[in-house]
C-alpha cells in the first residue's frame, strides 16, 4: 500500500472514516475484541449549536479502530434527548449498521461553498471536540470541523466532509497495532435504487476522479485515497452474494487493507470465525449483528475492484 499520511493535501479529498450505529456499545466492543480490533476508550461527543461558541454534549458517544490509514467509527445513542442524538437513533431504527460516510478535506470553507452551488444545502459548520487520553498519561483534546448537508441530499445516511485540527491526537501508534493485521480503510460499499443517479450525485459531491464502470451493476468513484462503490440490488449480489438490504439506500460494508492476509484468515479461524475467501487475495467476513454489514479485506497491492 503506497504512503500516503492521514491528512489530505491541497485539492485533496480521503476517504477519512466511516461509522456503525449500534444500540448495545458493550456488545459491539467485546465483538470487535474477538474479531482482532484495538478501540479507543469509550468518549462522549461535544459540538457547536445553532453557529454559538459553545459547546455542549450532542448526544452520542463513540469508540474508534484507528488504521494506518483512516478508522472506523462506532456510535452510540447517550442521550435520545438531543437532535443528533434522536436523529442516530431514528437512523438505527431502519437498520443496525453503516450510517455514516465522512471524507476529509483539507479546505472546509471552500468545500462548504462548492456544496452550496452544487445544491447540497450544506448546514453551517460544526464544531466538534472530544478528550483524548495520551500515551503520558496526560489529556488532551481532538478536534474537528465537519460540513454536513441536507438529508435529502445524500439519503444514503450521514454522508459529510470533514477538517481534522489534531492529526497526533487523534492517531496514536499504541492503537493502531491489530491482532488481525489490518492496517487501513479503503473503499466503501453503498446499495441504491438508481445506480446511475447515485453515480453523478457522488462525483458532483466528491468533485474528484472519472468514475469507473466495473459491470452492467457496479461502478466506482474514487478520491484521492480511498473510493465508493456503488451498487444496485444485483450487484450487491454478485460482490456479496446472500447479502440482503434491510431497505434502500444502504450501507452494506466496506474494504479494508491486511498486512498480511494469512494472518488475518488465521485469527479469524482460530476463532471459530469463517471468512470466505475470495480468489487469493482477498476475505470476505460478515460482522456480528451488534455491528451490522459486512468487510472484504484484501492485501495492500490490491484495489478494491479496480
Amino acid at each position: 500500500m503506497a504512503e500516503i499520511g492521514q491528512l489530505p493535501g491541497v485539492g485533496e479529498v480521503f476517504l477519512d472514516h466511516l461509522a456503525h450505529f449500534v444500540p448495545d456499545m458493550e456488545a459491539a466492543h467485546r465483538d470487535l475484541n474477538e474479531l482482532g480490533f484495538v478501540q479507543t476508550p469509550y468518549t462522549l461527543h461535544q459540538h457547536t449549536v445553532d453557529g454559538t461558541a459553545d459547546l455542549v454534549p450532542s448526544g452520542t458517544a463513540n469508540r474508534c479502530i484507528m488504521f494506518g490509514q483512516g478508522y472506523v467509527e462506532i456510535i452510540a445513542v447517550s442521550d435520545a434527548g438531543t437532535p443528533l442524538g434522536q436523529r442516530t437513533q431514528q437512523q438505527m431504527e431502519r437498520y443496525v449498521g453503516l450510517h455514516l460516510i465522512a471524507f476529509s478535506t483539507r479546505d472546509i470553507e471552500g468545500t462548504q461553498g462548492r456544496l452550496t452551488h452544487a445544491g447540497f444545502v450544506p448546514s453551517p459548520l460544526v464544531h466538534l471536540k472530544r478528550p483524548v487520553s495520551m500515551p503520558d498519561g496526560s489529556e488532551r483534546e481532538a478536534r474537528f470541523t465537519c460540513c454536513r448537508v441536507r438529508e435529502d441530499k445524500m439519503p444514503e445516511g450521514r454522508v459529510q466532509f470533514l477538517t481534522h485540527q489534531t492529526e497526533a491526537e487523534v492517531w496514536q501508534d499504541r492503537w493502531m497495532n491489530h491482532g488481525n493485521a489490518i492496517v487501513g480503510l479503503r473503499d466503501v460499499i453503498i446499495c441504491v435504487e438508481n445506480l446511475e443517479q447515485a453515480v453523478a450525485r457522488y462525483c458532483w459531491f466528491l468533485d474528484q476522479g472519472t468514475p469507473k464502470r466495473l459491470s452492467e451493476h457496479t461502478w466506482r468513484v474514487p478520491v484521492t485515497r480511498g473510493g465508493v462503490v456503488l451498487v444496485d440490488e444485483d450487484g450487491l449480489e454478485e460482490l456479496l452474494p446472500g447479502a440482503k438490504p434491510p431497505d434502500l439506500p444502504f450501507i452494506a460494508g466496506y474494504g479494508l487493507v491486511s498486512s498480511d492476509l494469512a494472518r488475518t484468515r488465521s485469527f479469524w479461524t482460530e476463532r471459530g470465525l469463517k471468512p470466505i475467501d475470495i480468489g487469493s487475495e482477498m476475505l470476505r467476513l460478515d460482522l456480528p449483528d451488534s455491528l451490522g454489514g459486512s468487510i472484504l479485506v484484501s492485501t495492500p497491492d490490491l484495489v478494491l475492484l479496480d
